[in-house]
C-alpha cells in the first residue's frame, strides 16, 4: 500500500526483518478503536462525508472480532488499513489516513493498552497486599527474628517483617497510581510530528479514548518515550521488592535456619536425594526479576542518545512493557496463593543464636537500672555472650558470678532477676516504645492504618477499572449517533 510512490516495492526479506506485527498484536484492539475515533473526528470536521465515514466505522467495528495476523506487512496499523480498504473500496479505504500519521497513532494505541496493563498490575499488587496484612494480622504476637547481615540481630515479631513487606509494595501502589495519570494523556492528532492543516479536533479524539487530556506539543507527543521508560523502571523496583521477598522465604525457609514451612505444592523435590524440599517457585520469581531490572537497563540504552521525532528503534521498545507487565503479574498470581499457607515452625525461635538477639536491651537495661553508660554496657553484654558462648550456654542461663565478671560489678538474686528478664523475646518486644517499632500496640496500629489506604489505593484502581470498561461502550454509543 505505501510502495509505488517514491520506492518501488521491498524485498519479502526486509520487510519480515522491519515487520512489529508479532508485537503488535498487543496493540491490535487499540489501534482499531484508535481510527474509529479518528474517523469520527473526520466527520465531525466535515473533512471526510458522513456516508463515507458510516462506511469506514462499519469496515473497522468488523475487525473488532478479529484480524488476520498472516499477511505479511511492516505493521498492524498498515494491516488494518488495507483491510478496511479491501472491504470499502480504495476511494474510501483511501481517506482512513487523512490528517494522521502512524507515529501519532501507534503512541496514542500504546498508550491505550498500557493503561490496561498499569490497572492489572495494580489490582494483583492489591490482592497480595491483602494477604499479607491478614498474615500479618494473626502474627502480631508470634516472635521473629530480625537479621541485619544476615544475622540475628533483634526480636521482632512475624508481623512486624510482613508490614515491611507491605509497606513498600503500597508504596509502589501509589507509584502506579501517579504514573497513571501521566500515562492517561492522548498523543492522537500530533501527525508525524506538526500536526495537520486539517481542522482535527484532538480533545474530543482525546474523550472518546477515554484519555484525561492531550500530550500538548505535536513533537513530544510522538517523540517522548519517557512514559514507557517510567513504567519500565516502576517495573524495576516493584521487581526488586519482589525479589526480596522472594529471597526472604527461600532463606527463612532453608532447613539450617527452619524458620518458615513452605506449603508442598509451591516446591518441589531432588531427582537424586529424597529428603530435598526446593523452593523452586520463588527462586524462578527471584531469577525473573532480575531480567526486569536488566531490562529497565537495556531500554534506557536503547533510545539513549537518538535524535529528536520517530525512529523506528521505538518499536524494540514495547516488547519489553508486555514482557515486564506478564512477569510481574504471573509472579504475583504465585504470591497471591503462597502468602496465605505459609506457616511458622514453631519452638523456632528457642534456638541459641535466636535468643542471643536480646542482647540490646541487656544493655539497654544496664543503662537503664545500674547507670552505665551504653559503650561500656555494649562492651560489657559482648564479654557475657562470649562467656554464654564458651559454656554452650544461654544468656538467660548464666550465673551470678559470670555477669559479676562480664559486669565488673557485683550483683544480687533480684538484680540477675532484672537481668534476665530482659533476655526474654516477648519482654523485649513488649518494651519497644519508639513509634513504628514491633510493639503488639503499635502493630494494631499500623494494621488499622495499612488497612485504611489499603481501601482508599482499592477505590482508585476500580475508579480506573470503571474508566477504562466506558471506553469501548462510549465510543461505539458516539459511532451510532453518527
Amino acid at each position: 500500500m505505501l510502495k509505488g510512490g517514491r520506492l518501488s516495492a521491498s524485498r519479502a526479506d526486509v520487510v519480515a526483518f522491519t515487520s512489529s506485527l508479532d508485537a503488535d498484536k498487543r496493540i491490535a484492539r487499540s489501534t482499531i478503536l484508535v481510527n474509529e475515533a479518528h474517523v469520527m473526528a473526520l466527520a465531525r470536521g466535515k473533512i471526510i462525508d458522513q456516508s463515507d465515514a458510516k462506511k469506514l466505522l462499519r469496515a473497522l467495528q468488523s475487525l473488532e472480532h478479529g484480524i488476520r495476523f498472516g499477511k505479511r506487512v511492516e505493521d498492524i496499523h498498515v494491516l488494518i488499513e488495507e483491510s478496511v480498504t479491501h472491504t470499502v473500496g480504495d476511494r474510501i479505504g483511501g481517506k482512513l489516513h487523512t490528517a494522521k500519521s502512524r507515529n501519532d497513532q501507534v503512541v496514542t494505541a500504546i498508550r491505550m493498552a498500557m493503561r490496561s496493563v498499569v490497572v492489572e498490575l495494580s489490582t494483583m499488587m492489591l490482592s497480595v497486599e491483602t494477604r499479607l496484612l491478614l498474615l500479618a494480622q494473626k502474627h502480631m504476637m508470634s516472635i521473629f527474628p530480625g537479621y541485619t547481615h544476615l544475622q540475628p540481630a533483634q526480636p521482632i515479631t512475624f508481623s512486624h517483617y510482613l508490614l515491611s513487606v507491605l509497606d513498600s509494595f503500597l508504596r509502589n501502589n501509589e507509584r502506579l497510581t501517579q504514573y497513571y495519570a501521566r500515562l492517561n494523556m492522548s498523543p492522537m492528532g500530533a501527525g508525524a510530528l506538526a500536526g495537520s492543516s486539517f481542522n482535527i479536533d484532538r480533545r474530543y479524539v482525546a474523550r472518546l479514548l477515554g484519555f484525561d487530556g492531550l500530550v500538548e506539543n505535536s513533537l513530544d507527543a510522538v517523540a517522548g518515550r519517557d512514559f514507557i521508560l517510567e513504567f519500565i523502571g516502576l517495573s524495576s523496583i516493584i521487581a526488586l521488592d519482589l525479589s526480596r521477598l522472594a529471597q526472604d522465604l527461600i532463606f527463612y525457609s532453608c532447613a539450617d535456619v527452619g524458620l518458615l514451612e513452605l506449603p508442598d505444592v509451591f516446591t518441589s523435590t531432588s531427582s537424586i536425594m529424597p529428603q530435598k524440599k526446593n523452593p523452586d517457585p520463588l527462586e524462578l520469581i527471584r531469577a525473573r526479576m532480575a531480567r526486569l531490572t536488566g531490562d529497565a537497563m537495556a531500554a534506557s540504552t536503547l533510545i539513549h542518545a537518538l535524535p529528536t521525532g520517530y525512529n523506528l528503534d521505538f518499536q524494540e521498545l514495547t516488547p519489553i512493557v508486555w514482557s515486564s507487565g506478564h512477569t510481574l503479574v504471573s509472579s504475583l498470581k504465585i504470591l497471591e496463593d503462597l502468602i496465605p499457607r505459609l506457616r511458622l515452625i514453631p519452638g523456632a525461635t528457642g534456638k541459641a543464636n535466636f535468643l542471643l538477639t536480646s542482647a540490646t536491651e541487656i544493655a539497654n537495661a544496664l543503662v537503664r537500672d545500674f547507670g552505665f553508660s551504653f559503650r561500656d554496657a555494649h562492651r560489657s553484654v559482648g564479654k557475657a555472650v562470649r562467656r554464654a558462648a564458651q559454656k554452650k550456654q544461654t544468656l538467660s542461663e548464666l550465673e551470678v558470678e559470670d555477669w559479676n565478671n562480664a559486669l565488673h560489678v557485683t550483683l544480687d538474686d533480684r538484680d540477675l532477676v532484672r537481668i534476665q528478664k530482659a533476655t526474654d523475646l516477648e519482654h523485649v518486644v513488649g518494651s519497644y516504645r519508639t513509634l513504628g517499632s514491633p510493639k503488639p500496640g503499635e502493630t494494631r496500629r499500623m494494621i488499622r492504618q495499612r488497612s485504611r489506604k489499603l481501601t482508599i489505593l482499592k477505590r482508585e484502581n476500580d475508579f480506573l477499572q470503571r474508566g477504562l470498561e466506558r471506553v469501548e461502550p462510549k465510543l461505539h454509543e458516539a459511532c451510532r449517533t453518527l
